[in-house]
């Protein structure tokens, strides 16, 4: 009867351990799918704003290029998407000094 008992208080303290171990688990992934998805979606918005660069360059309209690549830059830090932070900082400050140098000029 002891060793009955010993075993079915056993089971259910596996069981509970199991239980609490497994909704961790799936709290966990279900954080990552968020922050996956959050993070497609920013780089949906990135793909948007980069034709939009493209479309201002061939247009000349470099202070619209420089906006939307400000935009593309704070949207790659928000996503940490760390190959991207320092190529969108690089072009984003030479669409820039390219308004700037325009702005001048005019």
């Amino acid at each position: 009867m002891k060793k009955i008992l010993f075993l079915t208080t056993l089971l259910f303290s596996i069981s509970c351990f199991a239980q609490s171990s497994y909704t961790q688990y799936t709290q966990d992934r279900i954080n990552q799918y968020k922050h996956l998805t959050d993070k497609i979606e920013t780089l949906e918005n990135v793909v948007r704003l980069k034709g939009l660069v493209s479309k201002a360059i061939e247009n000349e309209n470099y202070d619209l290029a420089c906006k939307a690549q400000s935009k593309i830059y704070d949207l790659t830090m928000k996503a940490q998407i760390r190959d991207m932070i320092q190529v969108s900082k690089d072009q984003k400050e030479t669409y820039c000094s390219v308004q700037k140098y325009s702005l001048l000029n005019n």
